[in-house]
């Protein structure tokens, strides 16, 4: 392969003439099709500078490379294509259906828009807190968006191809993908994707109350726990907002709490700092580490949590749990450290089960019974939020378990959102908006207040959520069936 001096490219690629003067020999350009100029342009590249378009994902000098090429390429063979505007226009749209990511970089950087899903090469949606919507923009072939995905897939660490035609990974910091590819789905289709961005912002307090979320007894509630370590399970679907109640959270407990998250993809945004950039809070933020080459240099979740013990954390966040680590997760927990942590669950309840699941696929010998009390003791509070009907976002319940005595979880609902109805669009069919309102149910038991107590929280912070007859000197049997 040649050796290209930077300077060089670009100065060849420009000194015919301007932008828009595609053919600077004053002979008539060839006229094609953009699939055409694009394949043709594709083989010129890949064949004669390989190893400027490999490293382009994470090399800005590689980027200013190939599109000087591009550009380059174009003049030379005086190629031009009848509905672009210009030279440049036509050399940036080469680039990011060749090297970049095509149309899908402008959602990427839309602040609105939350989710990017494809359905096919030639069906994509957005999703904004507005809803969905299909958007006109499309892959120009079924390799086309094979190829991009699978360019998209890579900055997490990923290699899609027949032996592993679905994965997931990230994009970038808070992008998330997940996709199939074939041999999985019909060739023809090309690629199936869903993207989810969570966002930078860190919602405040009366954001989240205005937007009927949740209230703000119940946000101070969980700030308390977490505070006075007590450990908080969320449990949702995906989108329902686990990541931003995670953010919020953290970001409101005291600055002297020592915070060690573990993420496969960093999302989590809690670090304070002052007008002039200097730290405030103490937060350690890591990553998994996936090397499908060498497996051994792999560093799991599992391996994250352990090592987190050796740095003396307040409040350890597992940031979503998938698998085994949440045995080494309910450890920790019941051995004096703070768990906030994430997972996917149907209801709070069924939170339970799910820990469960996930803690017994690490081969532990215990029976579903004592592994079960080893749950609840380590999270006892649940939070189960969702998204409704409408979009909107809300804490649908926080539960209290205490115990589980044959085959039931014992405890009881201390919050809940109850629904009273719905209001139709005007066209009768789509729900405009979920009627309902936020109830504090019961208080939380006396032994919770108590460890409320004893870790250091404020005897009047905990009236507002104990029994009017709460006596810290005073310990009664008040567990019920949940």
């Amino acid at each position: 392969m040649e050796e290209i001096n930077l300077d060089q490219v670009i100065y060849e690629a420009n000194k015919e003439g301007g932008d828009d003067e595609l053919n600077p020999s004053g002979s008539k350009p060839d006229s094609k099709s953009y699939e055409e100029v694009l394949n043709i342009i594709k083989e010129l590249v890949s064949t004669n500078h390989a190893g400027e378009l490999a490293t382009v994902l994470e090399d800005q000098k590689a980027q200013t490379v190939i599109k000087g090429l591009i550009s380059k390429y174009v003049r030379e063979n005086r190629i031009s294509v009848s509905d672009m505007a210009s030279h440049a226009a036509l050399v940036d749209k080469i680039y990011e259906d060749m090297a970049g990511f095509a149309f899908i970089g402008a959602y990427l950087y839309d602040e609105e828009v939350e989710e990017i899903n494809g359905n096919s090469w030639a069906d994509i949606e957005v999703v904004t807190p507005k809803g969905w919507r299909k958007i006109p923009e499309r892959f120009i072939s079924p390799q086309n968006s094979i190829d991009v995905v699978k360019k998209m897939m890579r900055l997490g660490g990923i290699t899609m191809d027949d032996q592993k035609p679905t994965a997931d990974s990230y994009i970038t910091k808070g992008v998330r993908i997940s996709a199939i590819i074939p041999p999985c789905v019909d060739k023809d289709t090309g690629a199936v994707f869903s993207i989810r961005k969570q966002k930078n912002t860190i919602l405040t307090k009366q954001q989240i109350i205005e937007w009927d979320t949740a209230t703000e007894e119940e946000l101070d509630f969980l700030i308390l726990c977490i505070t006075f370590g007590i450990s908080v399970g969320i449990a949702g679907a995906t989108s329902s907002g686990k990541t931003t109640d995670t953010t919020f959270l953290l970001f409101n407990v005291p600055d002297y709490k020592r915070i060690f998250s573990i993420e496969d993809s960093r999302e989590l945004n809690c670090i304070k700092t002052d007008d002039e950039g200097r730290v405030l809070n103490r937060v350690i933020h890591t990553k998994t580490r996936r090397d499908e080459k060498n497996r051994e240099r792999n560093v799991d979740e599992s391996v994250l949590l352990r090592r987190s013990l050796r740095f003396h954390p307040d409040i350890i966040v597992p940031a979503e749990m998938r698998g085994e680590e949440a045995l080494i997760a309910q450890e920790a927990g019941r051995t004096g450290h703070t768990i906030l942590t994430s997972f996917h669950a149907s209801d709070a309840l069924d939170a339970y089960t799910r820990i469960l699941t996930m803690c017994m696929m690490s081969g532990i010998k215990l029976s579903e019974n004592l592994m079960m009390k080893l749950i609840i003791s380590a999270f006892p509070i649940m939070v189960f939020k969702k998204q409704l009907p409408d979009k909107t976002r809300k804490y649908m319940k926080i539960i209290e378990a205490e115990d589980f005595i044959d085959g039931r979880v014992k405890g009881r609902t201390l919050f809940k959102f109850i629904v009273t109805g719905k209001e139709k669009a005007e066209d009768g069919k789509r729900i405009k908006r979920m009627l309902g309102y936020h109830k504090k149910v019961k208080p939380i038991s006396k032994r919770l207040a108590n460890r409320l107590l004893e870790n250091g929280a404020d005897i009047e912070s905990i009236k507002r959520f104990a029994e009017p007859d709460w006596d810290p000197e005073r310990i009664e049997d008040d567990q019920e069936d949940l």
